[in-house]
């Protein structure tokens, strides 16, 4: 894996990747939570495949390390859940609602995030490649650092955001809602954007295509008429 992503492909956004071992242990997912929760540690350093972890809870819960291959995550009931230097691949984490989860130099590639809810979430680099996510929420975050690149965004909703150094690559925000998260800065040229709905105050500095433009015009009062 590259010491960092290409600014250039990542909209000029420098993304530290996670720091994984190479020789990882592999667990149980189920019990190395159980153990983390009876032991009040962490999970460091392990790789979890084709695994499924549902209906957890507890106060609070860190990973550290960790990579997770075709695993499976559902109603996560913690006050804090925190990730760091952790890689998911072709994980499913659909319908999953956390609240004040922390993601520092994590990777998610072709996951499924459905209708995932984050809430109050920190977000240090971070990355999404390939990822389907539909009815996706972020919501009262802390972005920075935060690449989403060719990922299915569509109807999802970005509300109440802080975002530093975030950019969308090749991404389909059909229908997306943006809700006080300033734009300004951003380029949605290769991204697609049809029938978004933004406030006009959030829209302002955002780079678009002339075609993508000619959308916004109503929201900004425009009406255009042939010459």
């Amino acid at each position: 894996m590259p010491a960092h992503v290409d600014p250039k492909k990542a909209g000029k956004v420098e993304i530290i990747p996670p720091a994984i071992a190479n020789s990882l242990v592999e667990k149980n997912l189920c019990a190395a939570i159980a153990q983390a929760q009876n032991t009040t540690s962490d999970v460091e350093s392990a790789l979890f495949t084709d695994a499924e972890a549902d209906g957890c809870t507890g106060v609070a819960l860190e990973f550290s390390g960790c990579r997770f291959v075709r695993c499976s995550f559902s109603d996560w009931t913690y006050k804090r859940v925190s990730f760091v230097d952790c890689l998911f691949e072709n994980c499913d984490l659909s319908g999953l609602r956390l609240e004040n989860p922390t993601f520092q130099r994590v990777r998610l590639q072709n996951c499924r995030l459905t209708g995932t809810e984050l809430l109050r979430s920190v977000f240090n680099n971070v990355v999404f490649v390939g990822c389907t996510a539909d009815y996706f929420t972020i919501a009262e975050g802390k972005l920075n650092r935060v690449l989403f690149e060719n990922c299915r965004l569509r109807e999802s909703l970005w509300q109440d955001n802080k975002p530093k150094s975030m950019a969308f690559e090749d991404c389909d925000l059909t229908s997306a809602q943006i809700r006080i998260m300033p734009m300004n800065g951003f380029d949605m040229t290769t991204c697609v954007l049809d029938t978004l709905q933004i406030n006009p105050a959030d829209l302002r500095g955002m780079k678009v295509t002339s075609l993508q433009g000619l959308m916004f015009c109503g929201l900004l009062g425009l009406v255009i008429v042939d010459a």
